[in-house]
């Protein structure tokens, strides 16, 4: 798949969908050729333009959607069709990327990559902001 199928691919499944936080934002496609370097959590905190040194919380994938596919037993129903959307867009990540994983950069202004290798070995996901204070 070229890069241009698979930035249209996860722009779709992640379309009107939001990462709840403090603030919701949209994600946005990532993409990055191959490092020469080995990919670290440090190869993500160069590419956001953070210092080396940053901090960067590395979660699962199903570990950082968690929240968003399993609502409040009291959720309404757009709640409920989102928390399905946002379970087809595991599926998607997973279909389309290997090792997908969950780059939180600390900050109050959280950037957050959806990363995950594309078959030739670049890298590709999304990306999204959440807000912690």
């Amino acid at each position: 798949m070229d890069i241009n199928q698979l930035k249209q691919e996860l722009l779709n499944a992640s379309k009107g969908l939001m990462m709840l936080s403090e603030t919701d934002e949209a994600f946005e496609f990532f993409y990055h050729e191959k490092p020469e370097e080995p990919f670290t959590e440090e190869t993500v905190v160069e590419w956001d333009g953070k210092p080396a040194g940053t901090s960067v919380q590395v979660l699962a994938l199903e570990d950082f959607l968690h929240r968003m596919k399993n609502p409040h037993p009291d959720a309404d129903q757009v709640q409920k069709q989102n928390a399905e959307r946002f379970r087809q867009l595991e599926a998607k990540l997973k279909e389309l990327l290997k090792n997908v994983k969950a780059y939180k950069i600390s900050e109050t202004s959280i950037p957050v990559y959806i990363i995950g290798e594309t078959a030739n070995g670049d890298y590709a996901g999304l990306k999204t902001l959440v807000v912690e204070t």
